[in-house]
């Protein structure tokens, strides 16, 4: 085990996590099986104090645990200079890989659902009658053992990490004429693919962000004339197509472009080893601009019912422009830095 501020911090995080999530899957299972739509007079202040109780558990392990994706990252960096041979986090993704690999899988996940069961959760408490409680309660049950699995593979990392073997440089993974960022470009647009790729990541975005633009304005929305829903589930395709298309681009084209070394495509050197500083910005905002369209989706799906619907709809209008806004500030940013180059 590297001992070091951010393994600590990531242990506290993980053991917190697990504590927490443990009692919560409890608590709601049991609140679940007990659940009433009409609480008799006498039992309706224990009830509510039990689900506030349970609620407030959730969101404290939830924005807890969502702190943990980006954190994992800063951990990995730190490792660095402790593993043989490596020379950016690619090389301590090397030590415990498949290890490695299911925690960078799981944890864009985690993100991504439990942000979307706050913003459930914000709904329901803004009505009186908490409509929304129990869809709540069902939807935590999952949202516990996606939150224990992350929390107890991030404990296992964490004291089975060390870097006992040396690593190979990521140039002989990331910069084989084979690599699979390559190949696949490669096989739609022909041997000179960069331009054409440049011209769909472009093309892919603006289409995305022009969509969220539409939505968010009435006005827009009404020269269109497109439904509500197809002008949702339009932006869920299109952002669904765009998550390959920025990966392969920033891999091929737009990072080794912004780190000035043409023939090196590790997405690790352009994230952390700050040639670029503001790259993990850069990427954040494209994550949290995606996620915000799913969570539109969540909450068109959950949280659109009569009682709940004024609600919904004035804070859909805000995860749009926060997607929005994102976005926009995503493409800004990586636009101007190639000007600059």
């Amino acid at each position: 085990m590297i001992v070091n501020i951010f393994t600590l911090i990531m242990l506290f995080i993980a053991v917190l996590s697990c504590v927490l999530g443990g009692y919560l899957f409890y608590a709601t299972f049991k609140t679940l099986f007990h659940f009433k739509k009409i609480v008799p007079l006498e039992a309706k202040s224990k009830f509510e104090e039990r689900g506030y109780l349970i609620f407030l558990l959730a969101c404290v392990a939830l924005s807890v645990r969502m702190f943990a994706w980006p954190w994992f990252y800063f951990m990995l960096q730190s490792f660095v200079s402790e593993v043989p041979g490596a020379m950016c986090i690619f090389g301590v993704t090397r030590v415990l890989p498949d290890t490695v690999t299911f925690l960078q899988i799981i944890k864009p996940i985690s993100f991504f659902i439990m942000g979307g069961w706050l913003l459930c959760y914000y709904v329901d408490k803004s009505i009186p009658t908490s409509p929304l409680a129990r869809k709540n309660l069902l939807l935590l049950l999952p949202i516990c053992g996606v939150l224990l699995t992350d929390s107890i593979g991030d404990i296992y990392y964490v004291i089975h990490m060390k870097p006992l073997m040396s690593v190979s440089c990521c140039a002989t993974f990331f910069d084989t004429p084979l690599r699979p960022s390559a190949m696949i470009p490669q096989a739609l647009f022909g041997s000179d693919f960069q331009q054409a790729l440049f011209i769909v990541f472009y093309a892919t975005n603006i289409i995305l962000i022009i969509l969220l633009f539409t939505s968010l304005s009435r006005k827009w929305q009404s020269l269109a004339s497109l439904p509500k829903n197809v002008m949702l589930y339009s932006q869920v395709v299109i952002a669904v197509v765009n998550i390959p298309i920025v990966i392969i681009s920033f891999f091929e084209n737009i990072g080794p472009t912004l780190m000035q070394l043409p023939l090196h495509h590790c997405i690790y050197c352009f994230m952390g080893k700050g040639i670029v500083p503001d790259a993990p910005v850069i990427l954040g905002l494209f994550a949290i601009g995606t996620f915000a369209i799913g969570w539109m989706v969540i909450l068109h799906l959950i949280c659109r019912n009569g009682e709940t619907q004024v609600v919904t709809e004035k804070l859909l209008r805000k995860v749009n422009g926060l997607s929005l806004f994102c976005l926009l500030a995503f493409i800004m940013m990586v636009t101007i830095h190639l000007i600059l180059i």
